[in-house]
């Protein structure tokens, strides 16, 4: 429910409609029915009838052939002509829901304004409502139409997106006696209308106060065009995780009825090229990692230069708000880091810890060996990489001089890589990030201490919905977001944890069924 605040500007009443025009559901359903209609002469006429979006039952259509012979041979199926039937799309659906809203909203305005400004007025002898409209936020006329249902005197709809010229004709209005209460539908006609009041009753105090009301959206809840693109670039090329993650991405721009170009590479170079590409395409909002921020950066500041809103996830939240991004939504590295050296004290590793770097200009990946060095407490953290060499002899090389008491690998691919290279044993205890139902076995097993979840699919969908709220945001995003964060907690999961995973992913029939199982496998069948 909407609240309503009295105030010195006007009445602000907030909007809450998001939740309701969001839920529309379906988005291709169409209601139809068939006509069937004897004729005098025997024949079989059909046709067929749609019903509108207000319920009622639309004229009956006539395909061309549409006659059923009284001759016509039983058990043979005869077909109409094709005949076309329009169906209501999820963004036609969004957009009824949200004007009938609108409407609803300025009947009801319509019915404070009489109650808490004229209630001991004449009704008949009230100016009209003045009510302003941006063409910018067009729709947001209907709060007019919702006024003059209701106010007893009607509303004077004024839509210009000439400023001056509407300062001009509220001046006239007021000096004339011609508003009662003024609404405005924009910040922009908001402030053009109480600059326009203050300007007439600074020299006019005889006036008396008039009201100005407005109707802020902070967000536009109609969906995007088909036409406009939205794009989302990463880094790490055909890395497990970014293979979930684009998954994902592609997942949530479906969910959310947008055009997603998805990107990944492993150059950093390539991501710039990348985010050029879409300025030059007329992207209207691009999501980006931040892997490498000063490399990234001139290409992220020609795209605000293009007024393209950028917000990042993934790596860099340090350096976002330093490149222009209006937020970042990502997995809190250096606690991640933090949490893996608790960790490994607490399973009482002693000695020199190897944070393998599998991407050596990736600031997140070093923001997690820092957490990592700042508590682990029984020995040195070394940072290392193999970039360019073989991931698995690379390891075996440096594991093999035999100082190194653990590794803690930074991505599920790199963590499959050093286990294999120590298959089936592991020398060389072993700690990963990422998860598949191979690490939840392994950590079970012992194979792998333990795995941190670092949320592909939370971070990829959250990072395709920060793209569209950008660019549905009706304020500047740098300056409202301020250069905010929001940090996905890291999660340790032990053998203990992982348990839990791969129990709940067991069927419930089958865990019965072989509850009774010895470790050889064999049936205990309670006779020997």
């Amino acid at each position: 429910m909407r609240a309503i605040l009295l105030i010195g500007l006007g009445v602000l009443i907030g909007a809450a409609a998001l939740g309701v025009v969001w839920s529309a559901q379906g988005g291709g359903d169409a209601e139809v029915r068939v006509a069937v209609e004897r004729l005098d002469d025997g024949r079989i006429e059909i046709g067929v009838q749609q019903r509108s979006g207000g319920g009622d039952w639309g004229e009956i259509e006539r395909p061309t052939r549409r006659f059923l012979a009284p001759d016509a041979a039983a058990g043979e199926v005869r077909y109409s002509s094709p005949l076309p039937v329009d169906v209501v799309t999820r963004a036609e659906q969004i957009e009824i829901a949200y004007q009938a809203e609108l409407v609803d909203t300025g009947r009801r305005m319509g019915g404070y304004f009489v109650a808490a400004f004229h209630a001991d007025d004449d009704p008949e002898s009230l100016p009209p409502v003045l009510c302003l409209v941006d063409p910018a936020e067009a729709a947001l006329r209907a709060i007019c139409d919702g006024i003059g249902e209701t106010f007893p005197t009607g509303v004077d709809v004024l839509e210009s997106g000439d400023y001056l010229a509407m300062a001009d004709e509220v001046e006239r209005r007021l000096l004339a006696g011609e508003i009662s209460q003024i609404m405005a539908t924009s910040n922009h006609v908001l402030e053009t209308a109480v600059f326009a009041r203050d300007h007439i009753l600074l020299n006019n105090p005889e006036l008396g106060w008039t009201w100005v009301h407005y109707w802020f959206e902070m967000l536009n809840p109609l969906l995007p065009g088909e036409e406009d693109l939205f794009c989302a670039i990463s880094h790490g090329g055909e890395d497990l995780f970014w293979g979930l993650a684009g998954d994902t991405a592609l997942v949530a721009a479906a969910a959310l009825g947008i055009n997603l170009r998805a990107e990944s590479f492993a150059d950093v170079t390539d991501m710039s090229a990348a985010i050029r590409r879409c300025v030059a395409d007329g992207a209207v909002s691009i999501a980006t990692t931040l892997v490498s921020p000063d490399e990234l950066a001139p290409a992220i500041a020609e795209a605000a230069a293009a007024g393209i809103p950028v917000m990042t996830f993934n790596s860099g939240v340090e350096a976002a708000g330093d490149v222009g991004a209006s937020f970042h939504i990502g997995l809190d590295d250096r606690r991640a880091g933090e949490l893996a050296g608790e960790e490994f004290n607490l399973q009482g590793i002693d000695g020199t810890i190897l944070c393998v770097v599998h991407e050596a200009n990736n600031v997140g990946l070093h923001e997690r060996c820092d957490g990592l060095s700042a508590t682990y407490a029984n020995g040195d953290v070394e940072v290392w990489s193999y970039e360019g060499d073989d991931p698995e002899e690379a390891l075996l090389k440096r594991t093999g001089e035999g100082d190194i008491a653990a590794v803690m690998a930074l991505s599920d691919s790199v963590g499959l890589d050093i286990l294999f290279a120590q298959w089936p044993d592991p020398e060389v205890p072993l700690a990963t990030f990422g998860f598949n139902l191979g690490f939840a076995k392994w950590v079970q097993e012992g194979k792998i201490l333990f795995a941190i979840y670092d949320h592909p699919l939370v971070q990829s969908y959250l990072g395709v919905m920060g793209a569209l709220l950008i660019e549905r945001l009706r304020l500047d995003p740098i300056t409202f977001f301020n250069g905010m964060s929001l940090l996905i907690e890291p999660q340790i999961a032990n053998a203990e944890q992982m348990r839990r995973v791969t129990d709940a992913l067991i069927p419930p029939e089958i865990q019965d069924r072989y509850a009774a199982e010895d470790p050889g496998g064999s049936e205990s069948s309670g006779d020997e």
